[in-house]
């Protein structure tokens, strides 16, 4: 039974969503629950963890059953060019601000993909723009530099 689940889609899958759903319930339970009419910090994670963790086990036992395609070799060219962008999103945001951070994520994550071109690319980095600071800026609140000083 076990070579006829090597190299399965769904079995990597299930497997993946049930240990990190498995987790983020765990994690979650080091904080207050509350109420479900008055929430704590912990409700929201550990609900989203149970769900997760039902939905690998679906994904799962689908696998095991059979049928499904062969697993896929990770890309890695993609897979480093989207964690390089979160990494310089994550350090220019607060060096140099949104203004700079936002375009630079949005130019590295879109080189990774096959359809990369500049006139998309700036599109999609000023609608990002604008709506990091509609949500975040004006409606949060929150601090964040528009160009850090």
């Amino acid at each position: 039974m076990s070579s006829r689940l090597n190299n399965k889609a769904d079995v990597e899958a299930g497997l993946f969503f049930t240990l990190f759903g498995c987790l983020t319930a765990a994690l979650s339970l080091q904080y207050q629950m509350g109420t479900v009419a008055a929430m704590g910090p912990g409700m929201f994670p550990l609900i989203l963890g149970v769900m997760l963790t039902i939905l690998g086990l679906a994904i799962l036992v689908k696998g095991m059953r059979g049928g499904g395609e062969a697993a896929k070799n990770l890309p890695w060219k993609p897979a480093m060019l989207i964690t390089v962008s979160l990494l310089a999103f994550a350090f220019l945001l607060l060096s140099v601000g949104l203004v700079a951070a936002v375009p630079a994520q949005v130019f590295i994550a879109l080189w990774a993909s096959d359809h990369f071109t500049i006139k998309r690319a700036i599109a999609l980095s000023i609608g990002l723009l604008l709506f990091c600071y509609v949500v975040f800026i004006h409606f949060l609140g929150i601090a964040v530099p528009m160009i850090a000083v």
